[in-house]
């Protein structure tokens, strides 16, 4: 909600599995918001590792978790990974955003050329 009210377009999943089907429906996300504990068969990072894959790109990421001293961070990543307790402060979050997505949008042509 504080996102979309800030005027940014925001797509959401449940889980890891969920947002795995968003991105192979076309998704193309300049920033991953992950919670370490989904509750399934993988965690944040592990999602995050995964999604990384399927889109080809690799967008920054907040990880958000209750228990930073548990969480572990994504391996496959070329960007930032924020590891974040939560939970966040609606104004940290809106003050992130704007620099994450610019580096995203920024750099993703670079990543891409430099990964064919």
């Amino acid at each position: 909600m504080v996102l979309s009210g800030d005027g940014y377009s925001v797509s959401s999943a449940a889980n890891g599995s969920e947002a795995l089907r968003l991105v192979a429906q076309g998704l193309q996300p300049d920033l991953l918001i992950m919670d370490f504990n989904l509750g399934e068969e993988m965690n944040g990072a592990e999602a995050t590792e995964q999604l990384q894959r399927a889109l080809g790109y690799t967008p920054p990421v907040i990880l958000l978790t209750g228990d930073p001293s548990n969480a572990e961070l994504p391996w496959i990543t070329e960007m930032p990974v924020w590891l974040a307790r939560k939970p966040m402060s609606p104004r940290l979050l809106l003050a992130a955003v704007p620099c994450l997505v610019q580096l995203s949008r920024s750099t993703r042509p670079l990543i891409n050329a430099s990964t064919r």
